[in-house]
């Protein structure tokens, strides 16, 4: 009986630490000059393999829908930009543009973050999809 608890508690440990990972997948692409979806935690390499980007976090401050707000908010997202093996660190904003950090010859624009928030649901950065336009200076 002992042996028996023993077994399932380690399988609920287990179970806990495979399914509380950061899934980080490898296989998305994004084509500067066109927009593109791109998701947290995801690693999105460009159609020419010369560089890749991931958001590492998410912000949206957005007015929920059926609420009246002072300030519509805005989205924002920190991330990071590999070229050549260097890494840079990237922040983008739809509203505050004076905060923006960008990788050296290139502009990034949020276009669009789907599902807008509505009032009374929670809303992860997980179910968030933003769209980016990535374009060379």
């Amino acid at each position: 009986m002992k042996l028996f608890n023993v077994v399932k508690y380690l399988l609920i440990l287990t179970l806990f630490i495979a399914f509380g990972c950061d899934k980080i997948t490898t296989n998305q692409t994004f084509t500067i000059g066109k927009e593109s979806t791109i998701r947290i935690n995801e690693l999105y390499s460009s159609t020419d393999g010369q560089y890749t980007f991931q958001i590492n976090e998410i912000s949206d401050s957005r007015c929920p829908e059926g609420l009246m707000c002072i300030w519509s908010g805005e989205v924002s997202l920190k991330g990071e930009w590999t070229h050549n093996g260097t890494k840079t660190a990237v922040e983008l904003h739809t509203v505050m543009k004076d905060l923006q950090k960008e990788p050296v010859g290139f502009t990034i624009t949020i276009t669009d973050a789907i599902p807008y928030p509505k009032y009374g649901s929670d809303s992860a950065p997980e179910n968030l999809v933003i769209t980016l336009l990535i374009q060379k200076k």
